[in-house]
């Protein structure tokens, strides 16, 4: 089955002998139902749907390494309290 433009169609229906108000009939329809700018607009809402996804997931990335980041950093404040404890001398013991 071919796929036919609007114009390509135009053409068709002009090239039949048929009466003109039928003519007008069938490119009212035609020009209804298929719309050159309707692909376009199919493409503009595509783009911005990927567009929109990578940003989705460059804030899923930031967010997970935020709360990666703030456990990672708590660690290493406990290890450093550790560490704090242990340099820790009291004087009358010595």
């Amino acid at each position: 089955m071919a796929k036919f433009s609007a114009e390509e169609l135009s053409s068709r229906i002009n090239g039949l002998e048929i009466d003109d108000e039928v003519k007008m009939s069938l490119m009212e329809d035609i020009t209804d139902s298929v719309r050159p700018d309707e692909s376009e607009e199919l493409a503009s809402l595509k783009a911005e749907m990927e567009d929109l996804k990578g940003k989705y997931e460059d804030v899923k990335t930031k967010y997970k390494e935020r709360f990666y980041t703030a456990i990672s950093d708590d660690k290493k404040d406990e290890k450093m309290e550790e560490l704090d404890e242990v340099k820790v001398v009291d004087v009358k013991e010595i």
